[in-house]
């Protein structure tokens, strides 16, 4: 059984871009889906809508034949910085998800771009979940996945800087 709450996931990467045009991408929530092997994609709820304080959206996830949604509420935006929200499943706190983005050269051409996971489920929700989706223990499934997903944004973003401002 995993220790439900106490466990997190980083995963870093360099990417050749700016800082800008990443934070571009990833608070774009509704892009998530070209990148990520689990996240499908995601739509921006109510008002404010965007990369704001307390903005929510909704995502959309598939495991194989499963699919579900999660509420998500941004606790984070610092623009160009860091980008991160809280994930719940109805009145179920599941976990914390995010981005920072640090310069990585003097020149500013190149963002150092870390994913963050961290798990805040009870044992019961963590045991389910787990069987459920036939994950193993979450936090190296997340750990994968969060590997594919940078992997797909560096890809996009060093083909094409300005996809980070795409439909913006």
């Amino acid at each position: 059984m995993t220790s439900a709450g106490r466990e997190s996931v980083s995963v870093r990467t360099e990417i050749a871009v700016v800082p800008d045009a990443v934070w571009a991408a990833v608070t774009d929530v509704t892009r998530m889906g070209e990148w990520s092997p689990e996240c499908t994609g995601a739509a921006w709820r109510g008002s404010p809508a965007g990369p704001v304080l307390g903005a929510r959206f909704q995502g959309r996830n598939r495991k194989g034949g499963i699919r579900w949604s999660t509420v998500c509420r941004v606790v984070e935006a610092e623009p160009g910085r860091a980008f991160a929200w809280d994930v719940s499943f109805g009145p179920i706190p599941v976990a914390r998800w995010g981005f920072r983005l640090t310069p990585g050269d003097v020149d500013g051409g190149v963002t150092v771009v870390e994913q963050f996971w961290q798990d805040r489920r009870d044992r019961v929700s963590a045991w389910t979940t787990e069987t459920v989706l036939r994950t193993g223990g979450r936090a190296e499934w997340n750990r994968r996945n969060m590997t594919v997903t940078l992997a797909a944004l560096k890809r996009a973003l060093e083909a094409d800087p300005s996809a980070g401002e795409r439909d913006r």
